[in-house]
């Protein structure tokens, strides 16, 4: 790392420009600031109190959790990745958003940002975001002050990333790859999901997908499909893959033809390398990717979203297990709303049938935490390794039966004897 004429000369980098009562943000996953944050780590008895912090998906352990916590308060998103480390310290408080609002949210002031730390590519005489185009941007383009990381190893892309100069407050350079996010690879029953999911999904469909095993399973099963189109929260080498393979050509989208949107990159150096200056890649704000009228006017949208359990009833949760916060809202009700929108669109939750080594149920009478990431409206159709149910435009007690048939053998008997108190 190299020290920029930005940088002041006392050595403090980020912590002598937050004033009491600031909020700061940094950018999530991929974007993380590595090297800020390794800088904030040495400055954090010089922040002033209070202060606060929005966490988006955090996936490295960079940033000393405890000491922050002693300084700051947190609000995130959700429990993903490694926030739960400052959810182990009772230090995070959920902020229970869906992803298409924040950008409006931190521009209004709703949820304002006064100190952002950002990685940055160079690109020409501006600056560009790299593999993320999510309200990072708003916190950058609205935040008092702006520390940034120029890493000349990030890639260029196309889209809504550009930054002007003049929104940096102080920079440093760094030259370091993007944080990587490696997907394990399928078991038996995450295989057999995403072969049932595969047969949902005609030539010619658009895809939204979320990230993990599941999403990967059933990317790797469209391997026969043709002319598939990408429009998602965030894609990774799942979709590159089928993008190299000439089953993704975006060939039949009524808008953004033969172009790949997302608002993210979040995977491997291999996806980073294939979004650099790609011409085929648009990565744009949650506002565009994830607004119901843009939804609507794409016809066969379909969405390939996960959650942790789901009710007799159709209930969605995503975001709690146990009583703690271990995943996000996401885009999860946006997808599954705008595939209710979209003509001849199908909104799919698949999970596995059981948790905690089979001793646990995933289909349940009623959810644990009572807490609804989407409410039975917005429904469609819940797979399993045991099969697939529609539920829309089926009754509660026509739901409980589909339901019930697609999760695991063990447990069907105490669900349907749930299912007679159902309303």
């Amino acid at each position: 790392m190299t020290q920029s004429p930005s940088e002041p000369a006392s050595g403090l980098l980020i912590a002598d420009l937050v004033q009491p009562g600031d909020t700061l943000m940094w950018g999530m996953g991929q974007c993380e600031p590595i090297a800020l944050l390794e800088r904030l780590n040495g400055e954090i008895g010089h922040l002033p109190s209070p202060c606060g912090a929005v966490l988006g998906l955090t996936l490295t352990e960079t940033l000393d959790a405890r000491r922050f916590s002693e300084k700051v308060v947190v609000r995130a998103f959700g429990g993903a990745g490694t926030n739960r480390r400052f959810q182990d310290l009772g230090n995070l408080d959920a902020l229970p958003m869906n992803y298409s609002a924040v950008p409006g949210a931190i521009r209004t002031g709703a949820l304002p940002i006064e100190v952002a730390l950002t990685t940055l590519a160079r690109d020409g005489a501006a600056f560009n975001l790299g593999p993320i185009a999510d309200y990072i941007a708003d916190a950058v383009a609205t935040a008092r002050v702006v520390v940034a990381e120029i890493n000349d190893a990030l890639p260029v892309t196309y889209g809504d990333t550009a930054v002007e100069p003049a929104r940096i407050t102080r920079s440093i350079e760094v030259s370091h790859p993007p944080v990587e996010m490696r997907v394990p690879p399928p078991g038996a029953v995450e295989r057999e999901i995403g072969q049932l999911i595969a047969r949902l999904v005609p030539d010619g469909a658009t895809l939204e997908v979320g990230l993990g095993i599941i999403p990967d399973a059933a990317l790797a099963a469209l391997a026969g499909k043709r002319d598939l189109g990408i429009h998602s929260g965030t894609i990774g080498d799942g979709v590159v893959a089928l993008v190299e393979a000439g089953v993704v050509t975006n060939a039949r989208k009524p808008i953004d033809p033969d172009v790949t949107v997302s608002a993210g990159v979040l995977g491997t150096m291999r996806a980073y390398r294939w979004a650099h200056r790609n011409e085929t890649l648009r990565l744009r704000s949650p506002v565009y990717t994830h607004n119901a009228a843009v939804l609507s006017s794409i016809p066969r949208f379909i969405g390939i979203n996960t959650a942790l359990e789901v009710d007799l009833t159709g209930q969605m949760n995503a975001e709690t297990a146990g009583g703690r916060s271990i995943g996000m809202i996401g885009g999860h009700a946006d997808f599954m709303r705008g595939c209710q929108l979209s003509a001849g669109g199908i909104g799919i939750v698949a999970l596995p049938s059981t948790a905690k080594g089979g001793r646990v149920s995933r289909i349940v009478p009623r959810l644990g935490d009572g807490i609804v990431t989407t409410g039975r409206s917005d429904a469609d159709i819940v797979v399993t390794e045991h099969g697939i149910a529609e539920l829309k435009g089926r009754s509660v007690r026509e739901r409980a039966r589909a339901l019930i048939a697609i999760a695991h053998p063990d447990f069907r008997r105490d669900l349907e004897a749930a299912a007679d108190a159902l309303v």
